[in-house]
């Protein structure tokens, strides 16, 4: 499994506010991300933490 950190606004279904967080995500969705690049992306949440499973540069 792979990591990234991500800077993300508030998420309120799951009560997190602004900050930037590591996620884990399957390392083929991040193969053409860079540090910097502005992605949207979606997540499923489990408890407190959440995998990132589609990724998208802008």
């Amino acid at each position: 499994m792979g990591k990234i950190t991500l800077e993300h606004g508030p998420i309120p279904a799951v009560g997190w506010p602004a900050i930037t967080m590591g996620f884990k995500s399957k390392p083929e969705l991040l193969a053409d991300i860079a540090v910097g690049d502005k992605v949207d992306f979606d997540l499923t949440i489990s408890g407190n933490a959440g995998q990132v499973t589609a990724i998208k540069k802008h």
